[in-house]
C-alpha cells in the first residue's frame, strides 16, 4: 500500500457486535459507496482509530506495540490498509472517483430506485402488498383495514416513523389509516430524516420513486412553486436521497393505499446547535414552504417521517438498557410529543436544546419543520407509542405516530 498517512472517511459508523462470547466492531459506511460491513477485531479497530492523516504508517505500528506488546509486521497493516480501500473506506483518490460515479449515476436515473428493496421489505409487488396489508391486522398490533366513512377530518400534517418495517410496521399503519380515512389530500410533502449532514440543510429531488407496486410521482407544480420562492439551492444536495429510507418507506404505504397521491421528498438535515442560533437558511426555507402550501389550490398533508429515542451501547451509550430504561424513556417521550401534540415548534425546539438532544431523537429536523409551518392552531391525536430493540445489547429505538387535524369551526 502506498497510503503512508492513511485516513478514513468521515462518514462511517462502527457498531460493536458479540459472536458468542466475543467482541467484535461492525464497520459500515453511511454514504454507501460500499453496501458491505467490514467486522474487525477489536486489535484491528485500535488500528484504525489511529487513521486519522496524522499518522504514518510507523507511528502506526509503534502505538499497536505500546498498546498490545507485540509487534505488528508490515505487511500486516498493509492487509488491512488493503481491504480498507477495497472497501473504499479511506479518504483517497479511489473512494472520491467512486463517490463521483455514485452521483453521476444517480443524477442521470430518471427515477428514485427503490433502494432498500429486498433488503428492508419484499422486493417483489404481490409479496409487499401482503407484507404491508400484515402491519394493519389488529393481532399484529395494527388498526384495523382502512375503511373510509363520512364526516371525514382534515388532516393537515402526520408523524410516521423510519424504522426498519420489521419492528414498526403496525405503527407505519396507524398513521396510514388516519391518512386514508381522512378528506382526500392531493399532495404529500415528505419530510423525510436526512442521516447525513446536508449544506443547505434541506434536500429536494424531483424525482419519481419507484417502489415494487409502482412509482409514487412527485407533484412537479409544487416543487417549482417551493423552489422559485426559496433562495436556496434546494435541489444541490439531491444525491442525499438516493439510498436514505426515511422517504423511501412513506413511499410504500402511500403507493398501497393512496396510489394517486403525488409526493413532494424533503430531506431535512440540522442539529440543536443550528435551532439554537436560529439559523436565517433554516427559518428562509420554512418560510418559503408555508408561502407554497398558502397559495397552493389543492389540499395537502406534510408527512415527516420520525424515530423518536435511540438508547444503548449501539448509538454510544456505556450501559446496557434494562426495563428502568425503557420506561424513564416512555415517559420522556410521551412529555415531548405531549407538545408536539399541540404543534408548538418553538416548545418543541427549546425542550431538545435544552436537553441537547441527549436522548438522540432522530426527527428533530422534520418535526421542527412541520410543526414551524402548520402553526399551533390544529388538533394533535397521538395514534400509536411502541419502542423496539436493536440488538443483543439491550438498545433500543423509540417511534410514535401522529395526526394533525385542522380545528372544526
Amino acid at each position: 500500500m502506498s497510503e503512508e498517512l492513511p485516513k478514513l472517511r468521515n462518514r462511517l459508523e462502527a457498531i460493536p457486535i458479540r459472536r458468542g462470547r466475543e467482541l467484535y466492531i461492525a464497520l459500515r459506511d453511511l454514504e454507501g459507496l460500499n453496501p458491505e460491513t467490514l467486522i474487525l477485531s477489536p486489535q484491528a479497530y485500535f488500528l484504525i482509530t489511529l487513521m486519522d492523516g496524522s499518522n504514518s504508517v510507523v507511528d502506526i505500528q509503534a502505538a499497536y506495540m505500546r498498546r498490545f506488546g507485540d509487534i505488528l509486521y508490515r505487511e500486516n497493516l498493509d492487509g488491512l490498509l488493503q481491504k480498507l480501500d477495497t472497501h473504499f473506506f479511506l479518504e483517497n483518490d479511489n473512494s472520491r472517483g467512486r463517490m463521483e460515479q455514485l452521483v453521476t449515476e444517480f443524477h442521470n436515473q430518471p427515477t428514485r430506485p427503490a433502494y432498500h428493496a429486498g433488503l428492508s421489505y419484499e422486493n417483489n409487488g404481490e409479496d409487499l402488498r401482503v407484507q404491508l396489508k400484515s402491519f394493519f391486522a389488529p393481532e399484529n398490533g395494527g388498526p384495523g383495514d382502512p375503511s373510509p366513512i363520512e364526516p371525514r377530518r382534515t388532516i393537515a400534517g402526520l408523524i410516521a416513523p423510519h424504522i426498519d418495517l420489521r419492528s414498526g410496521g403496525p405503527c407505519f399503519a396507524h398513521a396510514y389509516k388516519a391518512l386514508r380515512e381522512a378528506n382526500a389530500v392531493q399532495t404529500c410533502v415528505v419530510l423525510g430524516t436526512g442521516h447525513e449532514p446536508l449544506p443547505h440543510y434541506f434536500a429536494l429531488c424531483g424525482k419519481d420513486f419507484e417502489t415494487p407496486l409502482g412509482s409514487v410521482v412527485v407533484d412537479k407544480e409544487f416543487i417549482g412553486e417551493l423552489s422559485s420562492r426559496c433562495k436556496l439551492d434546494l435541489f444541490a444536495d439531491e444525491f442525499a436521497h438516493r439510498r436514505e429510507h426515511t422517504i423511501e418507506f412513506q413511499a410504500l404505504f402511500l403507493r398501497l393505499l393512496l396510489p394517486e397521491v403525488r409526493i413532494v421528498p424533503i430531506l431535512c438535515s440540522f442539529g440543536v446547535e443550528e435551532l439554537e442560533q436560529h439559523n436565517d437558511d433554516i427559518q428562509h426555507a420554512v418560510q418559503a414552504l408555508q408561502e407554497t402550501l398558502y397559495h397552493y389550490p389543492h389540499p395537502v398533508c406534510l408527512l415527516s417521517s420520525v424515530d423518536l429515542a435511540h438508547i444503548g451501547p449501539r448509538y454510544g451509550d456505556h450501559f446496557r438498557p434494562h426495563a428502568g430504561t425503557v420506561r424513564e424513556h416512555q415517559e420522556a417521550d410521551h412529555r415531548l410529543l405531549e407538545i408536539v401534540s399541540k404543534a408548538d415548534a418553538e416548545a418543541f425546539a427549546t425542550t431538545l436544546i435544552r436537553e441537547r438532544n441527549s436522548r438522540r431523537i432522530c426527527g428533530l429536523p422534520p418535526l421542527y419543520t412541520m410543526l414551524k409551518t402548520l402553526g399551533p392552531s390544529l388538533d394533535g391525536e397521538l395514534l400509536r407509542y411502541d419502542y423496539a430493540k436493536v440488538d443483543n445489547e439491550g438498545s433500543f429505538v423509540t417511534f410514535a405516530s401522529v395526526a394533525f387535524y385542522k380545528s372544526a369551526l
